[in-house]
């Protein structure tokens, strides 16, 4: 079942990473085809820092690359049809109406009730930076809305760069939601604990140059650790996984298709 899914599905997920003016790899996340356009989250489409980016697709072995192209960041975000921020439906929808992509197979959008609690469902996507193409198993656990927008929970671990890849249903292989984030639980203790670093930082800093002990400030000692256990928690938060992912459903992403 998850090999035909793979099979159908692999050849339309694209790899989007950005790279900054000395061509740093600064992020990434995953968007996928749908006609002509790139469909991914909105928050991967804002890249603070951004000078280029990189549209990559891949081979059936998930791996090499089937195609590419690197567009300037200002071209990237030229080619926006429309979208929603990040704390709305968060999408973004692209034009890629080049010839090369031409040969990029499309997937197909599919009405979210299609899909039941305790489905099967599939995320593909290209996570925690990796140049590889990974296919995750689940099941729809709840639909639920909030703030007028209709979230998916899943129970399929869903990591940083997998935001904006496809949420698929695996009966049919079409796409059912797009996938957001992980679970905001873990996150939010992390966020309380980043902040925890920044007060203390801001603390020392104040009592900078107050005393020396040989000739070194211990409070300067103090604020070097701060720093370093607060970028330590930043990479435990965003390597780390509770097995919950969250998607949005199609709603707003079917009315531009719709549309056209």
């Amino acid at each position: 079942m998850y090999r035909d899914t793979w099979t159908n599905c692999y050849s339309s997920i694209c790899s989007i990473s950005f790279f900054n003016q000395l061509n740093q790899k600064i992020g990434s996340g995953t968007g996928f085809k749908v006609n002509n356009f790139l469909v991914t989250n909105n928050h991967v489409f804002q890249a603070s820092g951004a000078s280029s980016v990189e549209l990559r697709f891949v081979n059936i072995d998930g791996n090499s690359t089937k195609f590419s192209k690197i567009l300037s960041y200002q071209e990237f975000q030229g080619r926006l049809q429309t979208g929603m921020p990040e704390h709305s439906w968060d999408f973004a929808i692209l034009s890629l109406n080049d010839t090369e992509f031409s040969t990029i197979p499309s997937l197909t959008l599919s009405d979210s009730s299609k899909i039941q609690i305790g489905g099967k469902i599939a995320v593909l996507g290209f996570q925690f930076d990796q140049t590889n193409l990974s296919i995750k198993q689940g099941l729809l656990s709840s639909k639920y809305t909030k703030a007028g927008v209709k979230y998916m929970q899943i129970d399929a671990s869903v990591n940083h760069g997998n935001s904006g890849g496809p949420l698929i249903n695996v009966d049919n292989n079409r796409v059912v939601g797009i996938v957001t984030r992980k679970h905001t639980g873990l996150t939010n203790a992390f966020d309380d604990l980043i902040k925890t670093f920044d007060n203390n930082i801001k603390v020392l800093n104040v009592a900078k140059g107050m005393m020396s002990m040989s000739g070194v400030d211990p409070v300067e000692a103090l604020i070097v650790s701060q720093n370093q256990m607060k970028i330590t928690s930043k990479e435990i938060q965003r390597s780390s996984n509770v097995g919950i992912g969250l998607a949005y459903e199609l709603d707003q992403i079917k009315d531009f298709f719709d549309h056209l």
